[in-house]
């Protein structure tokens, strides 16, 4: 049923000091997304036609796992690794060392178990990561981070487990650089591009959509540490409101901002690298390394 509060209105908090409660009641929501078969049924069904697509030479899903290989870590552990394609990709790499998997829904990591009893697969949220301290020489997330409704509290967590002079390795799109953010709705419906909408004949709302996606949104996006604080999060994503339409990043809830985590590790005393640095594509699709090490 369409949430009557999810309107176009920009409903983001601070995920480290913006309301208990509502912040409480979205991670509840997102946790039943992403760890029960009915809410996560269409997400993982995504995930898997993703992996039929060929991955390109020059794409962030080829160069992150060829980064890890070519680190040859003894010990690696991936944070929300669904259904083990990129355990798969990295031994098809040349991958030898110890993988482990970290997923939030249950049913999901005994079939991994089932299907790659070799590893190790533990369910788990990147809040409470099931292994020691310095457990890894590196933790990885690919396309993860945005999804968290306590980011800051995510990556403590994941440089908890890292051994010193590990890495954390992390990929995700940068929403403030590209002024693209698709969880939050634009216009007057949802998913649909304004130029989709124009063909429909639904003029006004292909207007209102415009004027969203290329002024008002971008606006807004560049202002969110300004005006409301850190590691914001959109209470309201389309994935919650339209359970019926999936598609990529409506079910984004961290305003993800590689300039935002950069600066988080720096005052945590950590290195930060960019292997492909932050240029073109890179950009707008964050390719991250934290060290830690102190600077």
């Amino acid at each position: 049923m369409e949430n009557s509060k999810c309107d176009r209105q920009f409903r983001w908090i601070s995920s480290v000091n913006g309301d208990p409660e509502l912040l409480s009641s979205l991670n509840d929501q997102m946790t039943w997304f992403y760890g029960q078969q009915d809410g996560r049924e269409m997400y993982q069904s995504m995930l898997d036609t993703q992996e039929e697509i060929p991955t390109d030479s020059s794409s962030v899903r080829h160069l992150m796992p060829q980064y890890i290989c070519d680190l040859k870590p003894e010990t690696i552990l991936e944070i929300g690794c669904a259904s083990g394609r990129l355990y798969r990709q990295l031994r098809q790499y040349g991958y030898q060392g110890n993988y482990c998997g970290v997923e939030v829904a249950d049913y999901v990591i005994q079939q991994n178990r089932h299907k790659h009893p070799e590893v190790t697969w533990q369910c788990g949220t990147a809040y409470n990561i099931p292994f020691p301290d310095s457990s890894f020489e590196v933790c990885f997330s690919l396309y993860v981070l945005e999804h968290l409704v306590y980011p800051e509290r995510g990556l403590s967590e994941m440089m908890r487990v890292i051994k010193p002079n590990g890495r954390l390795v992390l990929v995700f799109p940068d929403f403030v650089e590209s002024g693209r953010f698709s969880s939050q709705l634009l216009g007057l419906s949802p998913v649909m591009t304004a130029a989709e909408k124009l063909r429909q004949g639904r003029i006004i709302d292909a207007l209102v959509s415009l004027y969203d996606s290329r002024i008002r949104l971008p606006k807004a996006l560049r202002k969110t540490e300004i005006n409301l604080g850190n590691f914001l999060v959109n209470i309201c994503p389309i994935c919650l409101s339209y359970p019926d339409i999936m598609g990529t990043d409506i079910d984004a809830v961290y305003i993800a901002s590689k300039k935002e985590v950069h600066d988080w590790a720096n005052k945590q005393g950590f290195q930060v690298e960019y292997p492909c640095g932050i240029e073109g594509e890179f950009a707008q699709q964050a390719f991250i390394v934290i060290y830690k090490t102190n600077i």
